[in-house]
């Protein structure tokens, strides 16, 4: 199978699972929420709203569609293009510094090991090291049998690996893997696939899964399965998620595609129609900031993909968002805690 062909197939299976994005689904429906959305939508209000600063953005030739981004402690990012297989590297001054194309491999970010980036390759369920002066050497990690349309994360963890798997034939689960991708702990995902749609993120010995659907995450640790809400979520989305499970419509609407963990606060990247729009929370889930960009403004397409943070120093943060829709590119933002 061409690049091309992987490409394609990929994207069609994703919009499986995706349902429509705030953009796209029709805006006159009913606007009522579920009764512990509508106290989220409440407490929401009461939040001053912080403008991020921005930094730079990135427009580079090389990019064609941005999908997955982690920012390096010396100020660099690196970024992965889905259309072209290629990871990129930009240093601080967002200068293209080195390309490495993968063959007939969709590449996801994983998780950063020193110089070296991981990266998952869900066509042939592989990760791939690569540091910063050979080519990817491929780490092979199996996810048990299943259906080439499975949906599949994996993510980077202390001691080896953790993967998510989308199954309609073989079921739905999260599987532990170790260092040389031997599967340790399988622990299966009762429901639909949609639940359990998004990515896994490993921070402080547990790790994450987000559940871009429905505001609320899963925290899977000692083999178990914990959901967490998010109070303080909410989105124009929110009457929609409650019309598909009330059965109204057969659509969910995707309320978020990204998370990054920092400390102990969660970013969560909040799907609007024309700007980006942040959340951040306690690891418990209880809403602290909102964050925009300068001057939002609606726009049916805006379509963010990842969002990575880090922070450069007690209370400052750094944030690259990558973008879709109009047009490829990395967004470079800075903030500050504000005194309170």
């Amino acid at each position: 199978m061409n690049k091309s062909t992987t490409s394609i197939l990929f994207v069609l299976l994703t919009f499986t699972v995706t349902g429509c994005l705030p953009s796209s689904c029709n805006r006159v429906e009913p606007r009522a929420v579920a009764p512990a959305d509508s106290v989220s939508r409440a407490l929401a209000a009461t939040l001053p709203v912080d403008t991020l600063e921005v930094v730079s953005i990135i427009e580079s030739e090389v990019l064609s569609n941005p999908r997955t981004v982690m920012l390096t402690q010396d100020g660099g990012l690196i970024v992965s293009d889905s259309q072209e297989n290629t990871v990129h590297w930009f240093d601080e001054d967002d200068v293209l510094t080195r390309s490495v194309e993968l063959t007939d491999a969709i590449p996801y970010l994983a998780g950063l090991e020193g110089d070296s980036v991981w990266v998952y390759a869900p066509g042939p369920r592989s990760m791939f090291l690569i540091d910063g002066s050979s080519d990817p050497a491929e780490r092979g990690i199996t996810l048990g049998e299943g259906s080439e349309r499975a949906l599949t994360w994996v993510a980077r963890t202390q001691d080896g690996f953790v993967s998510k798997v989308l199954d309609e034939d073989s079921g739905n689960r999260v599987a532990f893997h170790g260092d040389d991708g031997a599967i340790l702990e399988t622990i299966a995902l009762d429901g639909p696939a949609w639940r359990w749609a998004g990515f896994l993120r490993a921070h402080q010995g547990a790790v994450y899964s987000l559940a871009g659907f429905l505001p609320s995450m899963d925290v899977i640790a000692n083999g178990a399965v914990d959901s967490v809400r998010f109070v303080g979520f909410d989105s124009p989305m929110l009457a929609r998620t409650l019309q598909f499970q009330m059965g109204s419509t057969d659509q969910p609407p995707l309320l978020s595609a990204s998370s990054a963990f920092v400390g102990e606060r969660i970013f969560l990247l909040n799907m609007r129609p024309g700007w980006l729009h942040i959340d951040v929370y306690g690891l418990d889930g209880s809403i602290q900031y909102i964050l925009t960009q300068p001057d939002p403004s609606f726009g049916t397409e805006y379509y963010p993909t990842d969002l990575a943070v880090v922070e450069r120093e007690p209370g400052g943060f750094d944030l690259a968002v990558t973008i879709t829709e109009p047009a490829p590119r990395v967004d470079r933002f800075r903030w500050r805690l504000p005194q309170r």
